[in-house]
């Protein structure tokens, strides 16, 4: 029987928020708990397990590297693969096979999860869906349009339900910025739902956004979360790590003869 494969996770990291180890622990714990690896590690680019360490420690015959990551940018692209020495999709090192897979924020499936976390959100607050705003809030670079490119597409995969009254996006490094469009809400409207389309609860979505909601709030006079509430980081959501067990099991499904 051949060996079971490991789970190597890569995020971001974050030196001002637990967070991302939060969110990165979460998913391996899961895909441990479900008996189809051996092994499931963390690793981060900054403020956590190194990954170049990480790596060394496993030995299983296949590695999955997953990058916990929302779009295939410039740390997906250029920063992970050359820490751990990747050539490409599959890379054959020490007897092990590494197969460096796409990052989760790019699986067709987050759209149904960001979805469903909107509609948890609605009902919690008794809000109608079809009468509630949708904004899914994606980080956005002037660098790079993968951040956008991917939170829009997304958010179109959602509106094509017709659940909400409406769907936009907008971003914490471009236009149009969260931080403005709260501070340009009106005092009067249609409830807003806040989808937080990020990889975990880091700086931006743990500080930030609540931070610049309770501000509209207060300078308002609207009672907290009365008409502006928030999803939080959908890349905590236990619901990933279905995702990222299904896209290797589909790898392995595709190798069989």
């Amino acid at each position: 029987m051949e060996q079971q494969p490991s789970i190597l996770i890569i995020g971001h990291g974050s030196e001002h928020s637990p967070g991302p180890l939060v969110s990165a622990c979460g998913h391996a714990d899961r895909l441990m708990a479900s008996g189809r690896f051996a092994e499931a590690r963390v690793a981060f680019l900054m403020a956590g397990e190194d990954p170049r360490d990480q790596l060394e420690a496993m030995r299983a015959r296949t590695i999955h590297v997953i990058p916990l990551f929302m779009c295939d940018g410039y740390y997906t692209r250029t920063v992970i693969p050359k820490t751990l020495g990747l050539q490409g999709p599959r890379t054959s090192r020490d007897g092990s096979l590494l197969i460096y897979r796409t990052p989760i924020g790019m699986h067709p499936g987050m759209a149904e999860i960001l979805r469903l976390r909107t509609l948890e959100t609605c009902h919690a607050a008794g809000w109608e869906p079809l009468g509630t705003r949708l904004m899914v809030i994606g980080h956005g670079s002037p660098k790079s349009s993968a951040s956008a490119e991917i939170t829009r597409r997304h958010a179109g995969e959602i509106r094509r339900r017709s659940e909400f009254l409406s769907i936009e996006c907008a971003f914490i490094d471009e236009a149009p910025r969260i931080e403005d469009w709260l501070r340009d809400l009106p005092t009067e409207g249609p409830p807003v739902a806040l989808a937080g389309f990020f990889a975990a609860d880091g700086l931006h979505s743990s500080l930030d956004i609540p931070g610049w909601i309770e501000a509209w709030e207060n300078r308002t006079g609207s009672r907290p979360g009365a008409r502006v509430r928030y999803t939080g980081a959908v890349g905590a959501d236990k619901r990933v790590t279905a995702l990222i067990a299904e896209s290797i099991a589909t790898e392995i499904a595709l190798q069989l003869p």
